[in-house]
């Protein structure tokens, strides 16, 4: 019988069954570069200033309308507003308990009829503001809702990731993706099902159970644009596109999850955690902690997914050995689900594209300033 061998990486062959005593063999497919260029023409956020931004991630900007670009500024608890030329043009919200603040914003979710939204996590409620900043009003979170920046408005709802059994032990664990279209009224999309965590003390530390995942754990990976939604939901490359509530299509490349070892494990929890209670540190023993979370036996392949306004699909994906530095490529899928090429190493990673084709990608700089990038796709 022929069996699929567990080696990671690019050029490692594939043995495919095709009768009880017949095998073909063939190499993971080559990538096919495609090379496209990538200018930078706009940067919304600065060093110091006004339009310092502090605490920001691939979720938090969103466009509003007239091409200007909308930014959820977690640390400051503002929101900025940014013309088509990148120029600061305004901000809206504050710190605080009033109607227009926010006490710890999550997620900003936007444009809907002129409306943008931001998730407050203590009042549990979306803050409604018009495209100027005018305070319109709020709506409390559905329960079927997490507290989480990973939130798409599509056509037909809001898609939503959430995490069931997060913080149980011993419990079924899964990521779910739900399509929430009103009140009671929530369709689930996919459902990514988990080891449950493990249950580990640190009694130096006055800590009695800590829910830990196991090392290398996989997550529900997604992206969803208009009624295009594109979702991994296993280790291996096949990413599936839904068109409004239907699967249309599978997504797939032959790169094979690597395999994870003992030594890998090690490698990757290094000298254990550090925690801090009531300002005291205490570092878990790395080989206890990997003997309670134990590891997953392969490296899920697909990072991060993307979907533009044409509804191609963009992947991100690992593309080194576990015993490498990690290194990511990306891959893109036109509309009609063909592969068209990979992207040379160092490529920006979108956050958003523009209506006009353009990309926008967050990046930090040597000390760490956040800032998000526009830039010209030359195809």
């Amino acid at each position: 019988m022929c069996k699929r061998p567990k080696a990671p990486g690019t050029g490692v062959l594939v043995f495919l069954l095709l009768a009880p005593n017949a095998c073909e063999v063939r190499e993971e497919a080559a990538d096919s570069p495609l090379n496209w260029t990538f200018t930078p023409t706009l940067r919304l956020g600065s060093a110091s200033g006004p339009d310092a931004l502090y605490r920001v991630d691939e979720h938090s900007i969103t466009l509003g309308p007239e091409g200007t670009f909308v930014v959820l500024d977690k640390g400051n608890h503002r929101v900025v507003t940014f013309d088509p030329l990148g120029t600061l043009a305004g901000e809206f919200g504050s710190r605080g308990d009033g109607p227009a603040a926010f006490r710890y914003p999550v997620a900003i979710l936007g444009p809907r009829n002129d409306t943008i939204r931001v998730l407050d996590g203590p009042s549990s409620s979306y803050k409604i503001f018009d495209s100027r900043g005018e305070f319109l009003g709020q709506e409390a979170v559905d329960g079927a809702f997490e507290l989480t920046s990973q939130q798409r408005l599509v056509e037909r709802g809001t898609l939503v990731m959430r995490q069931v059994g997060l913080r149980l032990v011993g419990t079924a664990v899964s990521d779910r993706l739900l399509l929430v279209r009103g009140s009671a009224d929530s369709l689930p999309i996919a459902t990514l099902a988990k080891r449950p965590r493990a249950d580990f003390s640190v009694p130096e530390c006055r800590v009695l159970s800590i829910p830990m995942s196991p090392l290398f754990d996989p997550a529900l990976v997604w992206d969803a644009r208009g009624a295009v939604v594109a979702v991994n939901d296993r280790p291996e490359y096949v990413i599936q596109v839904f068109e409004g509530e239907t699967a249309s299509r599978s997504l797939e490349r032959p790169v094979e999850p690597a395999t994870v070892s003992m030594e890998d494990a090690r490698e990757r929890i290094g000298g254990g955690n550090v925690l801090v209670v009531a300002g005291q540190r205490c570092r878990i023993d790395p080989v206890e902690e990997l003997e309670a979370r134990g590891f997953e036996e392969r490296r899920q392949v697909v990072s991060a997914i993307r979907v533009d306004g044409d509804g191609w699909v963009w992947v991100r994906r690992h593309a080194a050995p576990l015993s490498e530095p990690d290194r990511f490529v990306t891959d893109v899928f036109d509309s009609g689900g063909a592969y068209r090429g990979t992207l040379p190493d160092g490529s920006p990673w979108p956050a958003i594209f523009t209506p006009d084709g353009r990309l926008v990608a967050l990046e930090a700089d040597e000390l760490g300033i956040q800032s998000f990038v526009v830039y010209e796709i030359g195809r």
